[in-house]
């Protein structure tokens, strides 16, 4: 009787071990689609290309992981003639920097918003000028630019989400990373042509991209916020 006592109890600790070594599932959508990785055949390790865009005076060059990135104020200056938060002068500065046409920046709320906030400081936590983490980046965007309220953390933004392939993501869209994680620890706003804007721990407020090594490595998948 004692032995079977002791099998019972020795069986019932090698279940319980087992159970809390067991993995935590993989994040998904709300539609239940898994996550799919960025699938592009060529990724490069600068997507920026830096020496075309020297850094501006009191700027300083940033390195995230293997990603470099323009700094606060590194971006292509307009002319000294042309003010620079016109129409005309955000849509070649940031034309420019995502290699589109000028027409192809049209929505002049949400680059103005990103000129407002380039190079803010990132802050665990943070929702102001002061310093901003990823997610309320993105919450604050979202509100701003498009009227509607963002859950705060990444990892609820994600789970408000629906899939959708990068291939097909629009402005707008949200753009999701493990990084050395399984679950979700990063987001940023797609804009276009693999481009998104962030807030990073290394550099504030930028603008990177899918196709970088180090973003192309723990991109986790690419979501649309359902509107209305």
């Amino acid at each position: 009787m004692l032995l079977l006592v002791l099998s019972q109890i020795l069986g019932s600790c090698h279940t319980s071990r087992k159970t809390a070594a067991t993995k935590p599932p993989q994040p998904r959508f709300i539609n239940q689609v898994s996550i799919a990785p960025h699938n592009k055949a060529a990724v490069t390790h600068n997507a920026i290309d830096h020496k075309k865009y020297p850094k501006a005076a009191g700027a300083t060059a940033s390195t995230g992981g293997n990603s470099t990135h323009i700094a606060a104020g590194a971006a292509p200056a307009v002319a000294a003639h042309e003010p620079a938060n016109t129409p005309v002068a955000i849509r070649k500065k940031y034309a420019e920097i995502l290699g589109v046409k000028p027409k192809e920046i049209n929505n002049y709320p949400l680059y103005q918003f990103i000129e407002k906030w380039y190079g803010t400081n990132y802050r665990l936590g943070g929702q102001d000028n002061t310093g901003i983490d990823c997610s309320g980046f993105a919450q604050k965007l979202y509100s701003d630019v498009f009227g509607i309220d963002l859950s705060r953390t990444s990892g609820e933004q994600f789970s408000d989400c629906l899939c959708v392939k990068p291939s097909a993501a629009h402005e707008g869209d949200l753009v999701f990373f493990h990084i050395h994680s399984k679950r979700i620890t990063h987001v940023g706003v797609y804009l276009t042509n693999d481009f998104f804007v962030h807030s990073s721990t290394t550099g504030g407020v930028m603008i990177s991209s899918l196709n970088e090594e180090y973003w192309h490595k723990y991109f986790a998948g690419c979501g649309r916020v359902p509107r209305g």
